[in-house]
């Protein structure tokens, strides 16, 4: 499948603007977006960033490159340091100085090749998760625009104004990034900078906040409507509150500047209040909520941080709640050859097995199946396992698709 020749201004300048934002947000020295043509690779689009060997209009024939074994295996390519690799010491781009690569294929709408999207580095670098994941949406916005330029032509006023708006988000997201690499830490802190991974999930909210705070000026509103669009403003409100919150804890985590504050807390009081919260919060919904404690740990108390308890439990009941239509949600403790064994067991939709042993890692909702089932930035489980380590105990869990989740974690009991 072929684009026009003429490629319109607006996705050129697009590209390029993300060419450019990655070159600067992860501190490397080039960002490309390739094309391949006739067994050659072509610069299409090449980062405006210093030390950049690379230009517009360049081309290689195929032997042995980097992108030429992204398009032909169809899957991603990560080179950490060509030096030290006897697959790619020959490689050519060595030469301009770039040894470590990450690319991945670009395809039309038939699945046709068009390119790769790549970062490269003059010095070793492993590129992160955050990286590639970084990378792969991006990668995804570029071939919606190769669908849509190659599905029709762009030519009503209403796809004119799509097209901007689209831009507009694209700033957005720009100066989001920006702001994030601004205030995040010395060195080597971009290997957090996991922002982009979440431009979904807060641009959700976000336009839901703007849109109706914008009708809210409307003359002409009724009072039911300006409660209801109130309404609206607030719950995505909270929900940006909840993944800017989830952000900041991860980013803490990972700096290890998460401090444990031991105090002894009485078991039936957190779960007690976990309770009142939850049936006031859910009392509408129809489940059943449970809360199990036993006689011998009635009065029980345990020397642990009550905070990260509090939040790993929350996180859990979130999570059930989410994901449970109808039955019943059960959380309790039990007493466990000398630990406190919590549990948070629901009747919801369950986990698919091949799923269960990635659940717990950060951001995997960048699966296609994996976000249809859990949505959300994929942060609150990982969050919860982080603590739970922190606190000296394990997480796991049991669960069936159809039938339900039971997630379990342990505590010293001291």
């Amino acid at each position: 499948m072929k684009v026009p020749e003429q490629m319109p201004q607006w996705m050129l300048d697009k590209w390029q603007g993300i060419a450019d934002l990655l070159a600067e947000t992860l501190s490397i020295p080039a960002a490309l977006i390739m094309r391949a043509a006739n067994q050659q690779m072509e610069v299409f689009i090449t980062s405006n960033s210093e030390n950049n060997p690379y230009n517009v209009g360049d081309t290689e024939d195929w032997h042995g490159l980097y992108c030429e074994t992204v398009i032909k295996s169809k899957e991603k390519l990560l080179v950490a340091n060509a030096l030290n690799d006897k697959d790619w010491d020959q490689n050519p781009d060595i030469e301009l100085g770039m040894i470590a690569y990450l690319g991945y294929p670009i395809f039309y709408p038939d699945k046709s090749p068009f390119g790769t999207i790549c970062i490269l580095d003059n010095k070793e670098n492993h590129f992160s998760p955050v990286h590639e994941k970084i990378l792969w949406q991006f990668k995804e916005v570029i071939e919606l625009d190769l669908a849509m330029i190659t599905s029709f032509e762009v030519k009503s006023s209403e796809m004119i104004q799509t097209i901007k708006e689209q831009q507009d988000q694209l700033k957005e997201q720009n100066i989001a990034l920006q702001k994030a690499k601004e205030k995040a830490e010395e060195g080597n802190r971009l290997k957090s900078a996991f922002l982009q991974n979440i431009s979904h999930e807060i641009r959700t909210p976000l336009n839901a906040v703007v849109g109706f705070s914008e009708l809210l000026a409307r003359p002409d509103l009724t009072h039911e409507k300006r409660d209801y669009f109130t309404s609206i403003i607030l719950k995505n409100s909270d929900q940006l509150l909840s993944i800017v919150s989830d952000i900041l804890t991860i980013s803490e985590i990972e700096t290890e500047q998460h401090q444990v504050n031991n105090e002894d807390i009485c078991l039936d009081s957190i779960l007690q209040d976990l309770e009142d919260i939850y049936k006031q919060k859910y009392q509408d919904n129809g489940i059943d909520l449970i809360k199990s404690i036993p006689e011998n740990l009635r009065g029980h108390k345990i020397n642990t941080d009550k905070t990260k308890l509090n939040q790993i439990i929350t996180n859990l009941l979130n999570n059930a709640f989410k994901f449970t239509e109808k039955g019943s949600i059960e959380f309790g403790v039990e007493l466990k050859n000398d630990v406190c064994e919590f549990y948070v067991k629901d009747t919801g939709i369950g986990i698919p097995e091949d799923m269960q042993n990635e659940i717990f890692n950060r951001f995997t909702q960048t699966n296609e199946t994996i976000s249809e089932l859990y949505g959300g930035i994929g942060l609150g489980l990982s969050i919860s396992k982080a603590f739970v380590e922190l606190l000296g105990g394990k997480i796991w869990l049991k669960s069936e698709v159809g039938k339900g989740s039971n997630f379990y974690f342990t505590l010293p009991n001291q």
